[in-house]
């Protein structure tokens, strides 16, 4: 199947001729006789390009590109003004607007065609470099971390696939139901639905993921919808809920026989620099809740009552050094 360009045009005659002749050319033509009914397909379809005429009864071309523009999924999409307007001030105005081309009526098809692949093109080059950038940032991350296609792991980072016990490549491909149920299940859906319609930029749970050994862990679930591989997806990020975190993390460092884990020395260090619970958050990804748990655990197993003793103790042990 060819690229998916979607027509908004109220000629019927042009818009039926132009159609056809894009199908001959290869590519996978949708038509809207007026800008609502192209929003609507655009959501529903999510197009490769967008050509759209700017003079339509109800919805201008310009108020179709304001709207779409404000969804995630439809955002980045190339979008085409197709219009009898042909002042410079007219141009200018459309590509102000942050359009990618404009082309002026009556037009050659051809002309059409070649600016359509043009965009299409660019388009992927830009794609694939975010794809390899994102990959490069997702596979660094602490946190266990995900991307959802049509509810299914599309990639995985090494931190969520030791997390869940699957490696990689039995869990990419894995329906999102093999790891949450339930009530878990009903509040990530109906949050995904919502982010995918545009209603919500993110959205944060606290859910329980079943293991591959069949343990819960209770982890708190950051979505946001994203493109990637050229599709719209849901990237979600985990966070340990303190006990099951402090549970699975390796001891990084020890003193006075007790052992602090990783995560701890990091937020011990950020603690001793005097950074705040918030501060702290920002700087390691987690929630304040979160950091808020390990200063109290380091409380507990240092025998501290504040974090001026923490900090000496640190120093003490040479964990942390002036």
């Amino acid at each position: 199947m060819g690229k998916k360009v979607l027509l908004i045009e109220d000629d019927p005659d042009l818009r039926e001729t132009t159609v056809e002749l894009l199908r001959d050319e290869g590519f996978e033509a949708l038509a809207a006789e007026n800008g609502a009914q192209g929003i609507q397909m655009s959501l529903l379809h999510i197009p490769d390009v967008v050509v759209c005429d700017i003079n339509m009864p109800g919805l201008s071309g310009y108020e179709v590109y304001n709207m779409l523009h404000q969804v995630n999924t439809t955002s980045v999409i190339p979008f085409i003004f197709l219009s009898a307007k042909s002042t410079r001030d007219d141009i200018l105005a459309g590509l102000h607007l942050g359009a990618d081309d404009y082309i002026t009526k009556p037009f050659e098809f051809d002309n059409l065609v070649a600016v359509i692949k043009r965009r299409i093109e660019r388009r992927k080059r830009i794609a694939d470099q975010h794809d390899e950038n994102f990959k490069v940032l997702f596979e660094n991350t602490r946190n266990p971390a995900f991307i959802l296609n049509q509810c299914k792991f599309d990639y995985v980072n090494r931190p969520l696939s030791k997390m869940v016990g699957y490696n990689q490549e039995q869990i990419e491909g894995m329906s999102v139901t093999n790891i949450l149920s339930g009530g878990s299940l009903t509040q990530f859906s109906e949050a995904a639905e919502q982010c995918k319609g545009g209603l919500k930029t993110s959205f944060n749970l606290n859910v329980d993921i079943l293991l591959k050994d069949k343990r819960i862990a209770n982890v708190d679930l950051v979505g946001m919808q994203i493109q990637f591989r050229g599709q719209p997806c849901l990237l979600c990020t985990l966070e340990f809920t303190d006990t099951f975190e402090a549970d699975n993390e390796e001891s990084a460092a020890s003193g006075d026989n007790l052992s602090v884990t990783k995560r701890e020395v990091e937020v011990l260090d950020l603690i001793c620099q005097g950074f705040t619970n918030a501060e702290i958050a920002e700087k390691l990804f987690l929630s304040e809740r979160t950091v808020e748990g390990h200063r109290s655990r380091l409380f507990s197993k240092t025998g501290t009552k504040n974090a001026v003793a923490l900090a000496m103790w640190a120093v003490k042990n040479n964990i942390y050094k002036v």
